[in-house]
């Protein structure tokens, strides 16, 4: 906490040649004051996807019995005198408006670059925001903001290979379906890197989620949490579109299953549109299907935990891969 202060007092002192305090008849910059929630306005860049209501309602009440221990950041507002900008703390803002209390705030003059890399800077320490709350964020302050891509290195503590990826996912999933799925907090970087790849290799990925999305939302109840949502959109990008001609269409190949006991192929798994399958034409052992057909639970989770133990290796993998990049 300490060192981010510090970070955030020092995109202050950069900035402060532009005389933002000066220009404004609030609170001298540099100090801590109890503000008028009401007089602190919007600015910059969010980091969050979305924030939770009944959140802000219990961060209200927190604030109502035990008042506010860490003040929020502003800067003066630059073109309302004796108002000001939030830098860090939207959700205490928001819950002193709904507690209907004053809001502690540290004043610091901030440019607008300075008001971006500190949005940046006090987002990126929260250890709650998502891989793609990461990206959307790097990507807007490029895009939106102006800053350079290697701002993105310094307030994200990170190398050009995760910049680039910030970026490049960033950039690459649609306002309307990040808007959908949300902040996903159980989706990685690996499952949007190939979210992305896969819109840019097939150009009807992206319609098909579009669709997926509209049938959603007609849909009484939704499709779940963000990471739900994620998956369902997830699946119509890589969902083959059904044929023109079914009966002319050839079935995919599956792949044939051998064991070790038998000289051949026991059966075989293919990938359909509507999920995997998996037909066994003989017994590795008697009475094997039988068991099979009552326990196939076990099967799945068995898998499950492989793949999980895959995922696992891939991802170290990947981390060692960028610091060789790095380097």
């Amino acid at each position: 906490m300490a060192a981010r202060k510090r970070s955030l007092r020092d995109l202050a002192a950069k900035s402060r040649k532009d005389g933002l305090a000066a220009a404004n008849t609030g609170p001298v910059a540099g100090r801590i004051a109890e503000l008028d929630p009401g007089l602190v306005h919007t600015g910059g860049l969010a980091g969050r996807l979305d924030v939770s209501q009944a959140e802000i309602a219990t961060l209200a009440e927190s604030l109502r019995n035990a008042g506010q221990k860490v003040p929020i950041l502003v800067r003066p507002h630059p073109e309302r005198p004796g108002e000001y900008e939030i830098v860090a703390g939207r959700r205490r803002l928001a819950a002193c408006r709904l507690a209907g209390i004053s809001v502690r705030a540290e004043i610091q003059d901030l440019d607008d670059t300075a008001l971006v890399m500190g949005q940046a800077i006090e987002n990126i320490a929260r250890e709650d925001l998502t891989y793609i709350e990461r990206a959307k964020l790097a990507a807007r302050m490029v895009d939106e903001a102006g800053l350079d891509d290697k701002d993105i290195d310094t307030a994200f503590s990170c190398g050009k290979t995760d910049r680039s990826r910030y970026l490049k996912i960033g950039r690459g999933v649609p306002d309307d379906i990040l808007s959908f799925v949300g902040k996903a907090p159980g989706i990685g970087r690996p499952r949007w890197e190939k979210l992305v790849a896969q819109m840019a290799a097939d150009e009807t990925a992206l319609p098909r989620m579009r669709e997926a999305l509209a049938a959603a939302n007609t849909e009484d109840g939704g499709v779940g949490d963000s990471d739900a949502r994620f998956s369902y959109l997830y699946e119509a990008a890589f969902r083959s579109e059904p044929s023109s001609k079914p009966t002319e269409a050839k079935p995919p190949a599956g792949h044939e299953i051998w064991v070790s006991s038998h000289d051949k192929p026991v059966g075989t798994i293919k990938r359909t549109g509507s999920g995997v399958q998996l037909t066994l034409r003989d017994a590795p052992k008697p009475g094997f299907l039988d068991w099979l057909a009552e326990n196939g639970e076990l099967l799945v989770v068995q898998m499950l935990r492989e793949y999980e133990a895959h995922r696992f290796v891939e991802d170290i993998s990947d981390a060692v891969n960028d610091e060789q990049e790095d380097e």
